[in-house]
């Protein structure tokens, strides 16, 4: 079966229409904020790249049209880019600066290229810039938390493979040029159809899973744009910038700084087991029990998958391990009122300043580790980041 130009076309406006409407709708429906709110915007540029693309091929606004639809294609993966980033938690600011700068040079070439090279005009830079979108995409998708999920492993297969593709028929074009025969039958504007449509309904798929993800592992929604929740709790991000502060004015003065992380084992075990209900209330539990036995000036907040993280002044080192051990207890007490009936394991790691220094990042390495081995070590609950740690 020989398919043209015109049948694949309006096949793919067909299916990345109906694919991008049912995620936005979702969207709108849902009040959704962060990535889900970004991975719209997406698919909506795509639907505005297909009617522009579309007014073109019917003689409407001519070079200008090339160059939107240009424009909006670049914008598609950009915007999956944005959108990953605001899932890990990581800044977005310079990575919509470049985006704005890489669509402007998209729609500005299109238009100076327009008389030479007619639709073609402008189409190595917006190739060049699909391409370092979409690796951008999926460089930023295999980072964690997102790695973690499985389900995101098919985006960032997808977002490779059309890097990959683009990048293929860059090289191509730019060496033999769009007539020739390799590039109209095997990298065409037909194979390009099919990629779009692949990308889209597999994109659609996966954003939808991870955002109701999002939404399950963080229900907490923001109170403030300083990434605060209506707990109390701080995002990891947030949480990280303010510690890093703590420490440092704590340096000037030679106070000691405590790092306490909370690890609250087989979460994920019960999510699958019991249903996201039974471990949203069982990490709830935990988070307010943290807030409410970390001493008031402490700041508590998020520190990965099923991590918490307390920064707080201590005096000594077995003043730190006392408010390591208070956590610990009042979590239990917590978990056991739970109304899920579940006891899943708690183990707690403690950082100092006097035995790690005043380096956040190593401060939170050394209390991630404490209660890693906290959690492999039989009877133990709490552990100092020290070799001769004792156990409770």
């Amino acid at each position: 079966m020989t398919l043209d130009l015109f049948t694949v076309t309006v096949m793919t406006a067909l299916v990345a229409s109906v694919a991008s409407l049912t995620f936005i709708l979702d969207t709108v429906i849902r009040r959704d904020v962060g990535p889900g709110r970004l991975w719209a915007v997406a698919f909506f540029c795509g639907l505005a790249t297909t009617v522009a693309y579309m007014a073109w091929s019917s003689g409407v606004g001519g070079a200008l049209s090339v160059a939107v639809g240009n424009t909006l294609f670049v914008l598609v993966p950009g915007f999956m880019w944005v959108g990953t980033r605001r899932f890990n938690d990581r800044p977005i600011g310079y990575a919509a600066g470049l985006l704005a700068v890489l669509a402007a040079a998209t729609f500005v070439a299109a238009l100076l290229q327009a008389d030479a090279l007619g639709s073609w005009g402008g189409w190595t830079t917006m190739a060049a810039c699909l391409v370092a979108l979409f690796v951008a995409g999926a460089i930023e998708t295999l980072r964690p938390p997102l790695r973690h999920i499985h389900s995101s492993w098919a985006l960032a297969a997808v977002l490779l493979i059309a890097a990959v593709f683009y990048a293929v028929r860059l090289t191509v074009f730019l060496v033999l040029g769009h007539d020739s025969a390799l590039f109209s039958e095997w990298l065409g504007s037909i194979s390009a159809n099919f990629v779009t449509v692949t990308l889209t309904v597999v994109a659609a798929i996966v954003t939808s899973v991870l955002r109701s993800h999002h939404t399950s592992e963080q229900r907490y929604e923001w109170l403030t744009e300083g990434g605060v929740a209506f707990d109390g709790v701080m995002l990891a991000g947030t949480f990280a910038g303010a510690s890093a502060d703590i420490v440092e004015r704590a340096q000037w003065r030679s106070e000691g700084v405590a790092l306490v992380v909370i690890r609250v084992e087989g979460i994920s075990e019960i999510r699958t087991a019991f249903g996201p209900e039974v471990a949203d209330d069982i990490t709830g539990a935990c988070r307010q029990a943290v807030r409410r036995y970390a001493p008031a000036s402490a700041i508590v907040g998020e520190d990965g998958a099923d991590r918490l993280a307390v920064c707080a002044l201590a005096t000594t080192a077995a003043d730190a391990r006392r408010l390591g051990a208070t956590i610990y207890r009042g979590c239990t007490e917590e978990l056991a009122r739970s109304q899920s009936g579940l006891f899943p394991y708690v183990s707690v790691g403690v950082a100092f300043t006097e035995d790690a220094g005043y380096d956040i990042d190593r401060l939170l390495d050394g209390a991630r580790d404490a209660a890693q081995r906290a959690a492999q070590t039989p009877g133990a609950s709490v552990l100092l980041d020290a070799p001769s740690s004792p156990s409770s």
